[in-house]
């Protein structure tokens, strides 16, 4: 069983400029926050998966849910 709790001292404070800053992101890292962010604001009701190997990000799966009605 995988342990998915999160502490206080792993999770930057501050604003969101001051987060991204103290999580010191490799280039690929932050092209792949861009590339999320990109898919979060264009679907409207939907999921994004990320998947994840060794690591890193090698695959991002979005699926977007519309209503008939």
């Amino acid at each position: 069983m995988s342990d998915d709790t999160t502490t206080d001292a792993e999770v930057p404070q501050g604003s969101a400029d001051e987060q991204l800053a103290a999580l010191d992101l490799s280039e690929e890292e932050r092209l792949v926050l861009a590339r999320v962010a990109d898919i979060v604001r264009r679907i409207n009701y939907g999921t994004v998966v990320l998947v994840i190997q060794d690591g890193k990000v090698v695959q991002v799966e979005m699926a977007e849910k519309f209503r008939l009605r």
